[in-house]
C-alpha cells in the first residue's frame, strides 16, 4: 500500500488527537504492535509536523533499522530522520534502546532524551511517552512528547504526536510507516 492512501486516517488522527486514548481499547487489536514485533527489520516512515495553528512546518522521512536481542529483552532502533522540501534542518541520527520491563510495559532510552521514556503496548497500539532535549533556532528546548503508534497491517502502521512544553501543544507529527522486511 501507498503511503498516500492514509492521508484521510492522518487527518483524523491530528483532528481527533490523543490525549484521552485509553490503550486498553486496543487490547485485541491485529497484527501485534510491541517492539519487538514492528521495530525489528527496516522500517521507513513519511510524515510531517505542524504547528500549534496547524501550518505545516516541516516534512520527513524516517529510516529506522531494528534488532531484538531476546536475552536481554531489548529492542535496538537506530533511525535517520531527513527532512525534504529543502528544509534547512540537518539529518538527525537517533539510537533507541527498548527494553522489555514486563508483559506490554517498555523503557526506552537515546541520546535526545531526558532521562527514561516509558512504553506500553496493547494489541496493535503502542504509547510512548518522554522528555525531548528539542533543537530549535540553534539552541535546545526542552519538551514532552505523547507518542502513538497503531499498527494497521504486516507492513503498515499510523503514527501521531503530540509535542508540548508547560502543557501549551507546540506542534504535531504524523507519520505513514511502511515495514520492507
Amino acid at each position: 500500500m501507498r503511503a498516500k492512501n492514509f492521508v484521510p486516517t492522518l487527518a483524523l488522527l491530528a483532528l481527533g488527537g490523543c490525549s484521552s486514548t485509553d490503550i486498553a481499547q486496543f487490547a485485541g487489536g491485529q497484527p501485534a504492535m510491541g517492539p519487538q514485533h514492528w521495530m525489528v527489520g527496516t522500517v521507513d516512515g513519511y510524515g510531517l509536523v505542524t504547528d500549534r495553528f496547524g501550518t505545516v512546518k516541516s516534512q520527513f522521512h524516517a529510516h529506522e533499522v531494528g534488532s531484538w536481542d531476546a536475552a536481554s529483552q531489548t529492542v535496538t532502533v537506530v533511525e535517520r530522520i531527513t527532512y525534504l522540501q529543502g528544509s534547512p534542518d540537518a539529518p538527525t541520527d537517533r539510537t533507541w534502546k527498548f527494553v522489555q520491563t514486563a508483559p506490554g510495559h517498555w523503557t526506552g532510552t537515546a541520546a535526545d532524551v531526558i532521562g527514561t521514556a516509558i512504553g506500553e503496548e496493547r494489541g496493535n497500539a503502542w504509547h510512548l511517552t518522554f522528555q525531548q532535549k528539542l533543537p530549535v533556532n540553534g539552541s535546545e528546548v526542552e519538551v514532552s512528547v505523547d507518542d502513538w503508534r497503531w499498527r494497521e497491517s504486516d507492513t503498515v502502521a499510523i503514527d501521531h504526536s503530540t509535542i508540548t512544553k508547560l502543557g501549551i501543544t507546540l506542534a504535531t507529527a504524523e507519520n505513514a510507516f511502511v515495514k520492507s522486511d
